[in-house]
């Protein structure tokens, strides 16, 4: 167990020296919840929507931008290795696929959850909407979704990665797969900015919750034969 834990964290030193050489992933996330969230106030001012109108839209609107952008984004992610044969480097090394795909889920995850909450605080001043009061509860969702989110991304790299057309074809795979985080999302959003909080008794945090598990545990299966074929 320990050598596996060595190797899992000479891993996350790799992948977070290879992000902060190229920054393209952090850079693509980050314009894009500026450029999408402008966009948007624009699309609402012109529309003449009021505070109580565009609160109701909210929730939406953050779940389709960030699921959206974060999906196109994540191939950037994979870039380097899928060009280079990194992942093949790897396994000759001595690195598992369990080992491979948990480093890149970590990783994924903190970008993606990052680039949730810089989205959401410019979609809300965007929008001209004040700070949730259970904000812990709404950062809570966005990190759950954005694990599942890099469970499924990681996952479909690899699948899509001997393809010229990888940028398209991730986001087309990946988005039918993550219904039910946006679905979730949406609702847990909604309840927490109309209500104030999440209902108790509210399915929505369980469904989000199973469908991480099940996404993860699929990702750390098929990962190697991802890899292999």
């Amino acid at each position: 167990m320990k050598s596996w834990l060595t190797g899992l964290g000479a891993l996350l030193i790799k992948e977070l020296r290879l992000e902060l050489r190229g920054k393209e992933t952090v850079t693509l996330l980050f314009c894009n919840a500026i450029l999408a969230s402008a966009l948007v106030g624009v699309g609402t001012s012109s529309a003449f929507l009021d505070r109580t109108n565009t609160l109701k839209i909210f929730p939406m609107l953050l779940w389709t931008l960030f699921l959206l952008s974060a999906s196109a984004s994540a191939v950037r992610a994979h870039e380097q290795e899928l060009e280079g044969r990194g992942f093949e480097g790897l396994l000759l090394a001595g690195a598992t696929s369990p080992q491979i795909f948990v480093s890149k889920l970590l990783v994924s995850t903190a970008l993606f959850f990052a680039h949730f909450v810089v989205l959401a605080c410019v979609l809300a001043v965007a929008l001209d909407q004040p700070a949730p009061l259970s904000v812990g509860q709404l950062l809570a969702a966005g990190l759950g979704a954005s694990s599942a989110l890099a469970a499924v991304t990681v996952l479909l790299s690899a699948v899509a990665g001997t393809s010229r057309m990888r940028g398209v074809i991730l986001p087309l795979l990946s988005l039918p797969l993550l219904f039910p985080v946006f679905f979730c999302g949406t609702e847990m959003t909604a309840q927490i900015l109309i209500v104030g909080h999440l209902e108790p008794g509210a399915p929505w945090p369980l469904i989000l919750l199973c469908a991480d598990v099940l996404y993860v545990a699929l990702g750390v299966s098929l990962f190697e034969f991802a890899l292999r074929d």
